[in-house]
Formats: C-alpha cells, structure tokens, sequence
C-alpha cells in the first residue's frame, strides 16, 4: 500500500543506461533473481554489478576487474571481505521468476 501526499512526487530513478522498456524488465527479474541468490548483498552493488555487466564489452568489464584488483581502497576492509577473483556465471536459460 503506498500513499500519496499532496505536494510532494515519488523519487522517479533515471534511466541513466537509456535501458529499453524491455531491459528494465529483464533487469528487474536478474535483481531479484540476484537477491534470492544473495540475499545479504547490497542492492545498491547488486545493481551497480548488473549495469556493467549489461552495459560494458567483455574487455572493459575485464579491465574495470583489474583496476579493482590494482587499486588500493581508501577504505580499511576486513581481510575476510576481500577477493582477488570476480567471477561473472551467465545462466540466462534459468533466470526467469514466476
């Protein structure tokens, strides 16, 4: 249920990818596809990771993969958290949610 408040709009996302009608879908179904798959995963990096992996050629999702890995972070992050591998499965045949 959702109300509306004289005044005041919903926050309206940009499509910033100019994503087709069709796309927006799709990538709706791989969100929560990824959410039931990994469900303590930020939304935000969800679809941060999703918009490259959609939106970028192989090579420059392989070097974005290499600046990561090269560059340190500003941020302290536990050794546990960190990865040296991102590993990207495409199972598009079993992606559907009923």
């Amino acid at each position: 249920m959702t109300l509306a408040i004289e005044g005041l709009e919903r926050v309206k996302h940009e499509n910033v990818y100019n994503y087709t009608e069709e796309q927006l879908a799709q990538k709706d179904q791989y969100m929560r596809q990824i959410k039931l798959m990994w469900p303590d995963v930020s939304q935000y990096w969800a679809e941060v990771a999703l918009d490259i992996c959609l939106t970028k050629s192989e090579e420059e999702q392989k070097e974005i993969m290499a600046r990561i890995d090269s560059v340190p972070s500003k941020h302290k992050l536990p050794k546990e958290l960190t990865s040296n591998k991102i590993e990207i499965l495409d199972n598009s045949d079993n992606l559907a949610i009923n």
